[in-house]
């Protein structure tokens, strides 16, 4: 029985994915999220239940002993990949962490010494602002401050969070169709909202403009392991660009219906789990 359940969560993983093709309109941050992580909670807590009840009986059928050891190695199989992430962040934080604090107009940031033109937010909860030499020589000052509002605007969103255990569904369920695609869509979901709130406290012309010139001069060797969201995808850059200067300033509701979202796509994750009292040793 157990492993009929485990095959209905595959099955639904997948018609979940492949529903993404006949999806009309584009896509919100929403719906982009549902779609790639609903998915892979759904195995895991399915996996999850399986491990719990383990052998027995369940609507009058038998609970083999396969089903739970392909739960507990789909369970091993997230934590390998957790663990993975965990380690490579842990690195990329420490290569950062070697660099001086230096002082930008009352912020600290950790300045890296590299023509690179970099600013990000490097850590998990409370991540460290970086951004490079090479940054600050090739913008001016206002637009340093426009790229120092977006990269606020991360923080403010907890995106190094969010992304740290969106990464780890990302690999855990890589091989769902879709997995990819939906990741940058979501990349460049959070790109843009941080966009929109950096607009709010300078011009966004300036952000466009900074931009712009950042990808012109990104062509120097990446010094540390640092990701660059939409690096060598001109296409992306140019949609960004546009979509910040036709974005009129507005009260942002966006982060309520992002926490009503996945609050709702928690509900739906953990529903396997109700199924642990109808199991019977």
């Amino acid at each position: 029985m157990h492993s009929i359940l485990f095959a209905i969560a595959v099955l639904i993983a997948f018609g979940l994915r492949w529903a993404i093709r006949c999806w009309p309109g584009g896509l919100s941050w929403s719906i982009a999220l549902g779609f790639f992580a609903l998915p892979p909670l759904l195995l895991i807590t399915t996996s999850m239940a399986i491990a719990w009840m383990g052998c027995g009986w369940m609507f009058g059928f038998p609970a083999s002993m396969g089903s739970h050891f392909l739960a507990w190695l789909f369970l091993l199989w997230t934590a390998v990949c957790v663990a993975n992430l965990t380690w490579q962040t842990w690195q990329t934080l420490a290569a950062v962490k070697v660099h001086p604090l230096a002082d930008w107009q009352g912020q600290k940031i950790r300045l890296l010494d590299t023509p690179f033109p970099y600013s990000a937010q490097v850590g998990l909860w409370s991540p460290e602002l970086v951004v490079s030499q090479g940054l600050l020589k090739l913008l001016s000052p206002e637009q340093v401050n426009a790229v120092l509002a977006h990269e606020n605007a991360h923080r403010f969103y907890r995106d190094t969070w969010t992304f740290f255990w969106l990464g780890c569904l990302r690999r855990l369920t890589f091989w769902l169709p879709e997995t990819e695609s939906l990741w940058q869509e979501l990349l460049w979901q959070r790109e843009c909202r941080a966009d929109r709130h950096g607009a709010k406290n300078c011009d966004p012309l300036l952000l466009a403009e900074a931009l712009a010139l950042v990808s012109q001069n990104s062509i120097v060797a990446n010094p540390i392991p640092l990701a660059v969201p939409f690096s060598g995808q001109q296409d992306r850059l140019l949609a960004r660009i546009d979509h910040l200067l036709g974005f009129s300033i507005t009260p942002d509701s966006h982060r309520l219906a992002s926490w009503v979202g996945s609050f709702l796509l928690l509900v739906i994750a953990i529903l396997p789990l109700i199924l642990i009292p109808l199991h019977i040793k």
